[in-house]
């Protein structure tokens, strides 16, 4: 998305964001794309502005009945508050004949980056952490310093009987190779844990399991690719489950042939290939993932 910049009688360099609609009520009551999309052009415009040389930011008000005291927004205010730390020493608000001016008094200094999105990822426990702009520089740094290790897991030995991270990384990875399960196996599956057969695997840094509806499982898949792949692979790698079977407590399946299946999985790669990989010892950078589909299988009937 391009934000103009216009001439104009308060500054040299104007950042133009086009109509945008203010107040709490107002953008409450807005279609959610609608909001979502004045909100981007909002804070991209204010950003752009912050980090340039550029003086003020102006759009036409679309509601012509606001005034100040009914706010701008949460959904605009709370991003501007992560932008700038101290909003009254960087920005001044004007509204003036349904115009909205934003004075920007002092951009930010070098070591303040105002990013709206860093769109890097990393595993926090059991969820995907974005990094704001200060943490991915130190993640990046940290990365260059160690030689791309994140961090080390303690090694025990074998005669412990607990249940670590690295035991249930093992159970994981035993069960993402495993060949297949069986039509009608008992299994227990909820938002953190997956009880199937032999197999027992909760969540963790390394292990994420997610439900799917079985119609829409493709396109949620790749919607939700991006963010996890980016998280596992800051975090030293892990396994990803899709469970599309929500209500059910055995193992049923769905009908698919080789040929859907082969497509589905050159569509979820197509999806990965599309991130941006950085890496800093050596220019081919890459990562490496695997897809496996569980097949199902039918026990054989016994006659005694």
């Amino acid at each position: 998305m391009k934000i103009p910049l216009v001439e104009s009688d308060y500054a040299e360099l104007v950042v133009d964001i086009g109509t945008i609609t203010l107040g709490e009520e107002a953008r409450e009551s807005m279609d959610c794309q609608l909001r979502a999309h004045e909100r981007e052009k909002f804070l991209r415009g204010l950003s752009a502005a912050l980090k340039g040389k550029v003086s003020v930011v102006t759009g036409k008000i679309k509601n012509e009945d606001y005034v100040y005291v009914h706010g701008i927004g949460q959904d605009l205010e709370q991003p501007v508050r992560k932008i700038v730390s101290d909003v009254h020493n960087h920005l001044d608000f004007v509204f003036r004949e349904n115009t909205l001016l934003i004075f920007v008094k002092c951009s930010l200094r070098d070591e303040e980056y105002g990013t709206l999105n860093t769109h890097l990822y990393r595993r926090n426990m059991t969820d995907e952490d974005q990094m704001n702009e200060s943490a991915a520089l130190k993640f990046l740094k940290e990365l260059k310093r160690t030689g791309g290790r994140s961090y080390s897991t303690p090694i025990l030995t074998e005669d412990w009987d607990v249940m670590n991270e690295s035991h249930n990384e093992a159970i994981a990875a035993e069960f993402f190779n495993s060949k297949g399960l069986i039509k009608k196996e008992q299994f227990h599956i909820t938002k953190s844990s997956m009880k199937i057969g032999d197999f027992h695997v909760t969540e963790s840094t390394h292990v994420e399991i997610k439900t799917l509806k079985t119609e829409m499982w493709l396109q949620d898949i790749k919607e939700k690719l991006s963010k996890y792949v980016s998280a596992f692979a800051n975090t030293d790698g892990g396994y990803l489950f899709f469970d599309l079977e929500e209500n059910s407590k055995e193992a049923t399946g769905f009908k698919a042939n080789k040929c859907d299946l082969l497509t589905s999985e050159m569509r979820i790669q197509q999806t990965i290939r599309k991130l941006p990989v950085y890496h800093d010892v050596s220019d081919n950078a890459s990562f490496f993932l695997r897809l496996h589909t569980t097949q199902l299988s039918f026990p054989r009937d016994c006659v005694c």
